[in-house]
């Protein structure tokens, strides 16, 4: 990536750390924060970093002003590419497959995956592998002035971004199948009923809920949570038997840690326990 390039990507995905927390923001609010390509990439990239260390211990993504989360893919983007591409005006068979799962699939495995917990804080709408970004969050909290679009139907598409993955397991398949085919908005309040988040907050609350919750986690025990959020992941797609196989290691490995230590050590001595992260 050359330099301007970069320095483009980082105006349109800023990251600042405090206090062991990085706040991700998506700020492409012309094209309502949706994602470009090099966008979307520079958002796996970070996700991915923050893996197998413990400076940075949750992380909270959010949208440029007050409008927009995310509301997908910036389309215009993808057009300006296609106007100065090379390749066949056909897609060769297999390449709109490997450009998905190098694309929106891969962004919404990085925060799956991410081995710390993240946090979506929206502040708007949140469309299409916007939503799916939200979803596939570790805790999501919405002001009241949120909403969310399956809006893959009204352009006649079929839902991307490990959208029919993730919906199905948060409110069921029936309910998916109705936000899914007539793709009407979702406000705040409905999100919340049906669980698609776990707080909904006056616009004014969004930051300091978010910064309360992101801070706690940052300050908590690190290897706890990854571990947890690891098995509660696997147990969407495991068995019973091979869930309590990987319980068994992730409670053997986790015994191992500084933080696993000082939490029964604490208990034992009537105080506070002083967390590590490791």
């Amino acid at each position: 990536m050359d330099e301007k390039l970069e320095s483009d990507v980082e105006k349109s995905i800023k990251c600042k750390v405090e206090n062991k927390v990085a706040w991700i923001t998506i700020d492409n609010q012309e094209k309502g924060n949706g994602l470009t390509p090099d966008m979307r990439n520079h958002l796996i990239e970070l996700f991915e970093s923050f893996n197998g260390q413990f400076e940075i211990r949750s992380a909270v993504i959010s949208g440029a002003g007050e409008k927009f989360f995310c509301t997908g893919a910036d389309l215009s983007a993808s057009r300006q590419n296609n106007d100065h591409s090379e390749t066949p005006s056909l897609p060769v068979t297999g390449q709109i497959r490997r450009m998905m799962l190098d694309g929106s699939i891969k962004l919404m495995n990085s925060v799956l995956d991410c081995e710390i917990p993240v946090i979506a804080s929206v502040n708007g709408t949140a469309a299409g592998i916007g939503a799916h970004l939200a979803f596939c969050s570790d805790l999501v909290i919405t002001a009241e002035t949120a909403r969310f679009i399956e809006i893959f139907a009204r352009r006649g598409l079929v839902p991307d971004g490990l959208g029919a993955w993730i919906l199905p397991r948060l409110i069921g398949i029936q309910k998916t199948k109705e936000l899914m085919f007539f793709a009407d908005d979702v406000s705040a309040e409905d999100a919340l009923r049906l669980g698609l988040c776990n707080r909904n907050v006056p616009t004014q609350e969004l930051e300091a809920k978010s910064r309360e919750w992101a801070e706690r986690l940052a300050a908590g025990p690190s290897r706890s949570y990854m571990f947890t959020k690891w098995m509660l992941n696997k147990s969407l797609d495991v068995d019973r038997i091979t869930l309590a196989e990987y319980e068994a290691w992730a409670v053997e490995v986790n015994a191992s840690t500084h933080d696993s230590k000082e939490g029964v050590l604490s208990f034992q001595e009537k105080r506070n326990p002083e967390w590590k992260g490791y």
